[in-house]
């Protein structure tokens, strides 16, 4: 019986084991380069074609506003410059989530007004090119 349960339990300690050293999240990506988005949208692709292949790299691009000016020119479609700013918007919102969550303050009169403080984080707000965008978590 001790036999019996002391080969279960290897056996269930290996398999963990072995499961730890698997891969499960496949081969990295590297991230979808300018010069490509650029070289799609001269290949002639439409914007629906562009934006699903910049979705499946799980890239999102910082670019200023010059170089959006430069896609422009080059031909890439205004959808896709739209999709990248959105982007770029949304990486910037989980940035100020994350500051005011390491910045949370405490606020109010708490609970039936017994003067317990209730937790909260403080409001923020985002600048994209030149508009504010102000959030609360």
């Amino acid at each position: 019986m001790k036999r019996s349960l002391l080969g279960i339990f290897v056996f269930i300690i290996s398999v963990f084991g072995l499961a730890g050293c698997a891969s499960f999240g496949g081969p990295e990506q590297e991230p979808m380069p300018l010069e490509k988005v650029v070289a799609l949208a001269k290949e002639g692709k439409d914007a629906a074609a562009i934006i699903k292949e910049i979705q499946g790299s799980h890239t999102i691009f910082d670019v200023t506003a010059s170089q959006y000016a430069k896609l422009s020119r080059d031909g890439v479609p205004d959808a896709v410059i739209d999709f990248m700013q959105n982007g770029q918007l949304k990486m910037a919102e989980r940035q100020g989530r994350r500051e005011a969550l390491q910045d949370a303050w405490f606020y109010g009169r708490g609970y039936w007004g017994w003067g317990y403080s209730t937790w909260a984080p403080r409001p923020y707000g985002v600048w994209v090119g030149s508009r504010y965008h102000k959030r609360n978590y």
